[in-house]
């Protein structure tokens, strides 16, 4: 996982969850990662995981 190069953008002072949920095979981006409205990623094309094989993926993030 590639999470450590996401650059987020907002207005928080507090700790917010955000979530990760896709299927595979296929990519995943920045632009999956799931926010709160307060919050956005200044580049979603970001590369975060490769899926090869057919399964669904959900993640926590704090």
């Amino acid at each position: 996982m590639n999470l450590k190069e996401i650059v987020l953008k907002g207005n928080l002072y507090e700790t917010r969850n955000s979530f990760i949920c896709t299927k595979g095979p296929g990519y995943v981006t920045a632009q999956d990662i799931i926010l709160p409205p307060s919050m956005e990623i200044v580049d979603n094309t970001q590369h975060v995981a490769s899926l090869t094989e057919p399964i669904d993926l959900c993640i926590g993030l704090q």
